[in-house]
């Protein structure tokens, strides 16, 4: 479980490092870093012209889904150093909740 739980860990930082890329390449209206780094011309070249911006959003989407994805699959799986699920040893379902205790009033009006 230990293996699992680190290699879905570094997929997920490499997802979220790809997807930060994706999305400062993307064209804005205004210009945006993807024109300051490649200035357009090389995605523009390479795709055709609308054919980059409709590449870059289909990849946008499929590494936000896996994103998401792999955000419940990680609350979901148990740390390595857990040795039951974090869901059972919960004392909030539990109902193991301390009673929070009650704020005294100062009545002398200090």
């Amino acid at each position: 479980m230990n293996a699992l739980y680190y290699i879905v860990i570094f997929i997920f930082v490499l997802i979220c490092l790809l997807l930060v890329g994706i999305i400062l390449m993307q064209s804005s209206k205004t210009g945006g870093m993807g024109s300051g780094i490649a200035g357009n011309a090389a995605l523009d070249t390479a795709f055709g012209g609308g054919g980059a911006d409709k590449l870059l959003v289909k990849i946008t989407t499929v590494l936000a889904i896996l994103f998401m994805v792999l955000s419940i699959a990680l609350n979901v799986l148990a740390t390595p150093s857990d040795s039951e699920s974090s869901v059972s040893k919960s004392s909030v379902i539990q109902g193991e909740i301390d009673a929070v205790p009650a704020v005294k009033q100062d009545t002398t009006g200090n």
